[in-house]
């Protein structure tokens, strides 16, 4: 995996939570009801007034994990549940500034196929998910497990 890591001239969240005029004029940011998203990178930061910020892929689509799932410990492997959360990977992976490149991993998983976690957590998306800002995945008990969105905290200089 290649890491792009870009440095945005402006603060990234200066942008968050703009009237959808304004929004929909500046390339990048989509605002979907009360979630504003940057989609810039491959990795994004989304953000809802009910939740706070948590990550997002390169479309928008919120990014999950199973609890007590690791890089190692993979627990979602079969068909059924892959088709439910599909894996999340990018060949490059590019971030905010505001992210930090250590704590983003590819590994293998058992199948042989290539998967991205952040702090050691496999990343997936969820198909009951069907446009950005959509969360329908977080908290959700499954047979294999809970799911959860990933929070990321942003130092206040950054929102």
């Amino acid at each position: 995996m290649k890491l792009k890591y870009f440095i945005a001239g402006i603060g990234f969240f200066t942008f968050l939570g703009l009237n959808n005029a304004f929004a929909t004029n500046f390339s990048g940011l989509k605002v979907e009801g009360d979630c504003s998203i940057v989609t810039t990178f491959t990795v994004n930061v989304a953000k809802k007034p009910e939740i706070g910020t948590y990550l997002a892929g390169p479309t928008g689509m919120t990014l999950y994990y199973l609890e007590n799932e690791t890089d190692n410990n993979i627990k979602c492997k079969n068909e059924v549940c892959l088709s439910k959360w599909p894996i999340f990977y990018e060949k490059e992976l590019s971030i905010p500034r505001m992210l930090k490149s250590k704590d983003f991993k590819v590994f293998k998983r058992p199948d042989g196929k290539l998967q991205i976690s952040y702090d050691n957590k496999p990343l997936y998306y969820f198909e009951g998910d069907k446009k950005p800002g959509d969360t329908f995945g977080n908290n959700l008990k499954t047979p294999v497990g809970i799911w959860h969105i990933i929070k990321v905290k942003i130092p206040m200089s950054q929102e």
